[in-house]
């Protein structure tokens, strides 16, 4: 009973990493598949970044950040909730859209021409051959 439970979990595991790394252009334009993409260690760089394009080709980016912190024209004046609402999600996007492009910054030295990323351990070697070698 166990074993075949743990089978159905190796399957179902299986099976849910590799359709968060297979997507269609048509899932890219509808919903930011990118978000998840940057989390996956094993996700390919090349993909990731079509993912993005695609997705802002379909949207519009949210305008840049207020001068200060929660100053906006509408502080003023009492916002519908939906207007919150727009808000809320503009400033979440505005985060996600930070987190990957500091992702692609950070990952762009250790992508490999086929668009896969070195790993950590491969990463720390080649840190280490070069510290070695001076």
């Amino acid at each position: 009973m166990k074993l075949s439970l743990l089978l159905v979990a190796c399957i179902w595991v299986g099976n849910t990493a590799n359709a968060q790394t297979h997507f269609t252009e048509r899932e890219y334009a509808r919903e930011p598949k990118w978000q998840l993409m940057i989390k996956d260690t094993a996700v390919n760089y090349i993909e990731a970044e079509k993912a993005y394009r695609i997705y802002f080709e379909h949207h519009a980016k949210p305008a840049g950040e207020q001068e200060d912190i929660g100053s906006s024209p509408d502080t003023n004046r009492k916002m519908s909730r939906k207007k919150m609402r727009e808000l809320q999600s503009e400033q979440k996007m505005r985060i996600e859209i930070k987190k990957y492009e500091r992702w692609h910054q950070k990952m762009s030295p250790y992508v490999q021409l086929d668009g896969t990323i070195l790993t950590p351990t491969q990463r720390l070697k080649i840190w280490k051959d070069n510290r070695s070698g001076q």
